[in-house]
């Protein structure tokens, strides 16, 4: 582990509940945003604002992930297929270093987020498609829920730490 003192582990702990804050924000922006097209079809460039606010919620999540493979697994994954690596390795415990930060189960759903991510940044925006975006957009707020509540439990994992480095 890279984070070696409690107050490192703290420090790594602020830094989660620092991008866990800009996550929330991005869903709530998505909340507002998919209430004003419900019962209607949304138009290309509404598409892409949408398209947009799925990138954020992916890299939000990846952010998180990021933080914890540099600073308790020590690196993160240096292959070019690192973004897949890297969502496979939170599902993994590490004996003796840390749990599983997510669930296999959530590590599927946030799967779908990647992969969307991928074809956003590699897609031009009148490519996109309501019906590919719209099940994402339906399930983020479940997806969310599930997320900050494993992420909570790995969060009281370091905390405990922390108290036993004292």
């Amino acid at each position: 582990m890279v984070a070696k003192n409690r107050e490192e582990i703290l420090s790594l702990v602020g830094q989660i509940d620092h991008v866990l804050q800009t996550l929330q924000h991005t869903v709530e922006e998505t909340r507002t945003a998919t209430r004003a097209f419900q019962g209607s079809r949304p138009g290309t460039l509404d598409l892409r604002g949408f398209g947009s606010l799925l990138h954020d919620f992916y890299t939000g999540i990846e952010d998180v992930f990021e933080i914890i493979a540099g600073d308790i697994n020590g690196r993160l994954p240096d292959s070019p297929e690192w973004h897949k690596q890297l969502l496979v390795r939170m599902t993994v415990t590490v004996p003796g270093l840390r749990p599983a930060v997510i669930s296999e189960e959530l590590r599927w759903k946030l799967d779908e987020y990647l992969r969307f991510r991928h074809v956003f940044r590699n897609v031009y925006g009148y490519l996109l498609d309501w019906e590919r975006l719209k099940p994402l957009l339906d399930r983020m707020d479940a997806v969310y829920a599930e997320f900050l509540r494993e992420v909570g439990s790995f969060r009281a994992f370091l905390l405990r730490l922390a108290e036993q480095l004292t």
